[in-house]
């Protein structure tokens, strides 16, 4: 202990918390699955006839559903950014669970779940 400043050189000074590839491999995992929500939505908003050419009469609900799917799209490749990025987890959260609702769920389970296991690494 310093006994001009009174500072204690006994305490060990705390480790850098370690850096993993985990929220960077599963933000890339969200961030495609998002870009495959958008381009999924975006077809399905604009050629749901030419897709299904027997729609009976439910094109206007395939245009909603489309345009809703592309923004959770959206959100996705925003939550998938900040993963990467580590720099706000809830965030990240949302746009993992919003990418777990588009129309394929094992890839983007995968990067959820990358992405809680290593949430002491994101900075709030």
């Amino acid at each position: 202990m310093c006994p001009f400043c009174g500072k204690d050189y006994r305490v060990a000074a705390k480790a850098a918390p370690k850096q993993t590839l985990m929220p960077t491999i599963g933000g890339i995992l969200i961030l495609l699955s998002g870009i495959f929500e958008i381009v999924a939505g975006g077809l399905l908003a604009t050629e749901s006839t030419a897709l299904m050419p027997v729609t009976f009469g439910l094109s206007g609900l395939f245009v909603v559903c489309g345009i809703v799917v592309a923004i959770l799209g959206v959100i996705a490749v925003v939550g998938g950014y900040y993963a990467i990025q580590r720099k706000n987890f809830n965030l990240a959260l949302v746009g993992g669970i919003f990418s777990l609702l588009g129309l394929y769920i094992i890839v983007p389970l995968i990067g959820l779940i990358l992405v809680l296991v290593s949430k002491d690494e994101f900075e709030d």
